[in-house]
């Protein structure tokens, strides 16, 4: 089984990520994402990162949980728009690659998206009302209330024009994924009970 994690920024989704890859013992494509596609193009993580933000007008930066900062040489559009096209095809592949592996976890990144043609597969987005992700955010970066409200509507923005830009698709539209959860309603150890269920019925549905 594939499972795609999907978050608005602030509701405790790598919490909820870790946990369940501990609880199913399914391993993780998250961060090494990047990684692997600055090697195979030839550039930096960083470069792949801030590529991926500029490309879709989210900004000059990304807060993973601290700013990246985009490269001065990635100015000209058409170098932009070439890189950004390569980054999304490298992306893709590889959250394939996984996916025909099996018994993993794909978060973010649209692989809702990219894996929806997979039958073994649930695709999960995880959010909570917009006060408790505030408080969760301005907690775990040490920060004003109003910061962590912006960075919410800046994080979560860029990933709804990403989703909009690169594959005409709404982000956080509930027909888009099987299983919304409200973390703040069910804790992070309440979320992952309900993915495995939600896991279990999806195995035992495909027989």
């Amino acid at each position: 089984m594939i499972v795609t994690i999907s978050r608005e920024y602030g509701a405790a989704g790598r919490a909820v990520t870790h946990a369940l890859a501990e609880h199913v013992g399914y391993r993780i494509l998250d961060e090494e994402l990047a990684v692997a596609v600055a090697a195979r193009l030839g550039t930096s993580p960083d470069v792949v990162e801030g590529t991926e933000v500029r490309a879709t007008g989210f900004g000059q930066r990304l807060l993973r949980s601290l700013s990246a900062a985009i490269p001065e040489e990635l100015a000209p559009n058409a170098e932009i728009d070439d890189l950004a096209r390569s980054v999304q095809r490298e992306i893709e592949r590889l959250m394939h690659a996984a996916a025909d592996r099996d018994d993993v976890i794909v978060v973010g990144r649209l692989g809702n998206v990219v894996l929806r043609e997979r039958p073994n597969l649930l695709r999960v987005f995880l959010t909570a009302p917009l006060p408790w992700r505030v408080a969760h955010i301005a907690e775990s970066l040490s920060c004003a209330p109003d910061a962590a409200r912006a960075e919410i509507a800046r994080v979560d923005g860029g990933r709804r024009n990403s989703a909009r830009e690169r594959y005409d698709a709404v982000w956080g539209d509930p027909h888009e994924y099987d299983l919304v959860v409200d973390v703040a309603r069910f804790g992070i150890g309440g979320a992952v009970d309900v993915i495995a269920a939600a896991k279990r019925a999806r195995e035992g549905a495909l027989g």
